[in-house]
């Protein structure tokens, strides 16, 4: 008599089946962060804003930095790497639990406050002066003309010499 059989079948174990470092599905249940030769244990954030977020509660001195500014590193094989936003997920599920992730500020170099701001070429701050200059002396030129022009001729003779353009 043949005998049916209802499970599930599994794959064969191989050496292309087993993964040396798998991804597992659940996070360590702590890790260790450090921030200026200072150490402490706090719960793996599940996600990079709530690490972010358990930094500065660690560590009151973060409190006042930009979110952006805060990074986290840890150690690879052979060097120290920086775990992105995107990549916070994957890597801190390989982590062993309480693997020491070093907490650092960015420089601000590079970063500027008005970063979204466009720079306007020498070319076009001239232009906008001049064109300012220009409301200026229409907006003038009706007093002037009613009593003596000695204002207007002063002020058009330092707008020229402002401008290089005086003979």
């Amino acid at each position: 008599m043949m005998k049916l059989y209802s499970g599930t079948r599994q794959p064969a174990a191989s050496s292309s089946t087993v993964h040396a470092n798998p991804v597992k599905d659940d996070f360590p249940e702590a890790l260790t962060y450090r921030f200026n030769d200072n150490s402490a244990w706090v719960p793996a954030a599940k996600t990079h804003d709530e690490a972010v977020d358990l930094a500065k509660h660690a560590y009151p001195e973060l409190r006042s930095v930009r979110r952006d500014r805060i990074t986290f590193h840890t150690t690879g094989k052979s060097s120290i790497a920086c775990i992105t936003p995107a990549a916070w997920q994957l890597v801190v599920r390989r982590l062993p639990p309480y693997h020491v992730v070093d907490v650092r500020i960015r420089d601000t170099e590079g970063l500027d406050d008005d970063f979204d701001l466009p720079e306007y070429p020498h070319s076009a701050t001239n232009s906008v002066m001049r064109e300012k200059e220009e409301r200026y002396l229409q907006k003038e030129e009706p007093r002037s003309t009613n009593g003596p022009q000695v204002e207007g001729n002063r002020l058009s003779k330092m707008i020229s010499f402002i401008r290089g353009t005086d003979s």
